[in-house]
């Protein structure tokens, strides 16, 4: 059975927990998550924002560390990230109405544009696809590709493939889909500070150059209150809301009522909503015994428990069947209010799939221990850039240092190499290799084809070691021009 955790973000820090058993597997402490999405995590760290000051921290995900491994400042106050791609890239919405993007093995910047008129309040991805809303209650959906590259160019004119604005008031949530958005149909669903949810579907295309999108409105599910936070199933059959007036959960299914002369015998099963209609209370289930202020909502990877987190700090888990409480995690560190939750598959160092022996074999005890906890020494973080730098304009760091001073002498290396490089025989060792194996399935008579195959064969490794030196001597060229034109310029 694979295991889950919770990551629970509060004013205190972000808390991780089992979430079948309820045992505390971790704490961040140092930062304060003050926002519904101020932290974002992947299989070996977590990065969290306060949104009060301009800093990120950055966290080893092992058992009993704490502490941030690197704290660095921001460009300016972040009111929401993002992961994406595993980890490899960060997004980040400001209370300005940008939207940054980061590498963050190398925390180069590679991209800043103006998103929204105000804070930009939630952010969710797919498919190198990103979906962002704001304060001023617009939701946009950029192609990342075609974002980044418009930016590399120089262009400022910068548009989402698809902007919606029929919220009234600032975003709260934002779901995609399971199936994507560059599938042609994907559907979102977007939660606002108006009462309402709404169901869009996203049809995109390709005109030849760029994508391009619209979005249909499907339906629209009205609340008593404001929405803090929504969850959707795998199936996407209910969806889950988190209000300032409790926990609800709406079918978005329902059977249609069969009349008397109707042709059909069984009822029809249809989607609820529309275009013009909106779905009110009498088709929302409201959790009994659910908190009245839930800040947010989050569902387990296979849709059969729901986890909740309230403002007065109690977080619970729920069978959605049932609708039943079965566990409330009690801790003291989130008497400070609940924030944000997330749930994702442990990694093994947090207590995730063990690797199992085969049948009949033994592994010592050090080394089973070894792979069933590892601790993890170092990630792939480097602290943030705070403005895009062209490469031309980059200070000289210690690394180009270093490789400078191994490459001051290249041209005598390179000399050395052609003189070892003997251009007269055709064949390397791999190529000899080739011909041993050529020369045992040759038969024993020898044909015209096997003969016109060894010819090709050492024409191919001729033209191998001729290109591989002249690759080599330009490689080596343009290294020593730039090197030159950099130490003109310092």
């Amino acid at each position: 059975m694979f295991t889950e955790i919770v990551s629970v973000g509060t004013n205190n820090g972000v808390q991780l927990y089992d979430l079948r058993r309820g045992t505390k597997l971790g704490q961040c402490v140092g930062v304060a998550v003050s926002a519904r999405q101020s932290f974002g995590m992947c299989d070996t760290w977590l990065a969290a924002v306060n949104e009060k000051k301009a800093m990120c921290h950055v966290y080893i995900l092992n058992r009993g560390d704490s502490s941030s491994k690197l704290a660095f400042p921001l460009p300016e106050e972040i009111s929401c990230i993002q992961v994406l791609d595993g980890g490899k890239y960060l997004a980040a919405g400001a209370k300005s109405g940008r939207i940054m993007i980061w590498a963050t093995g190398s925390g180069r910047m590679l991209g800043t544009w103006d998103a929204h008129y105000g804070a930009v309040t939630a952010l969710d991805s797919s498919d190198s696809v990103l979906v962002s809303g704001g304060e001023d209650a617009a939701v946009h959906v950029w192609i990342l590709s075609q974002v980044l590259d418009q930016l590399a160019h120089g262009d400022k004119a910068v548009s989402p493939i698809v902007s919606i604005n029929e919220h009234t008031m600032p975003i709260s949530a934002i779901h995609i889909s399971q199936a994507g958005i560059l599938a042609g149909h994907g559907r979102i669903y977007t939660a606002a500070r108006d009462q309402t949810c709404k169901q869009w579907c996203i049809r995109t295309g390709h005109d030849g150059e760029q994508f391009v999108g619209r979005a249909e409105l499907l339906a629209t599910f009205l609340y008593s209150t404001a929405v803090n936070d929504i969850a959707v199933d795998a199936g996407e059959t209910r969806i889950f809301v988190a209000t300032s007036n409790g926990l609800y959960q709406t079918e978005l299914y329902a059977y249609a009522k069969v009349t008397p002369d109707s042709i059909k015998s069984k009822p029809e099963l249809v989607a609820l909503g529309g275009t013009s209609d909106a779905v009110y209370s009498e088709n929302h289930v409201q959790y009994a015994t659910a908190e009245v202020d839930i800040a947010a909502v989050e569902l387990s990877h296979d849709g059969t428990l729901l986890v909740t987190g309230a403002r007065e700090g109690a977080v619970r888990v729920w069978d959605t069947s049932s609708r039943q409480c079965l566990r409330t995690i009690s801790d003291k560190q989130l008497s400070g209010g609940v924030t944000q939750l997330s749930i994702r598959l442990a990694p093994l160092q947090l207590g995730g799939p063990r690797a199992q022996a085969q049948v009949g074999l033994q592994r010592p005890e050090a080394m089973t221990e070894a792979m069933v906890a590892p601790r993890i020494s170092s990630i792939s973080f480097a602290p943030l850039q705070r403005l895009m730098r062209n490469s031309v304009t980059v200070e000289t760091t210690a690394f180009e240092a270093a490789v400078k001073m191994q490459l001051a002498g290249g041209r005598e290396d390179m000399a050395a190499f052609d003189a070892q490089l003997c251009r007269a025989e055709p064949y390397s060792e791999t190529g000899h290799a080739d011909v041993r194996l050529l020369e045992a399935l040759r038969p024993a008579d020898g044909t015209a084809k096997q003969q016109q195959l060894q010819q090709q064969l050492e024409q191919l490794q001729r033209h191998s070691a001729r290109t591989r030196a002249l690759n080599d001597e330009l490689y080596q060229s343009a290294v020593t021009e730039w090197l030159n034109a950099r130490q003109g310029k310092a």
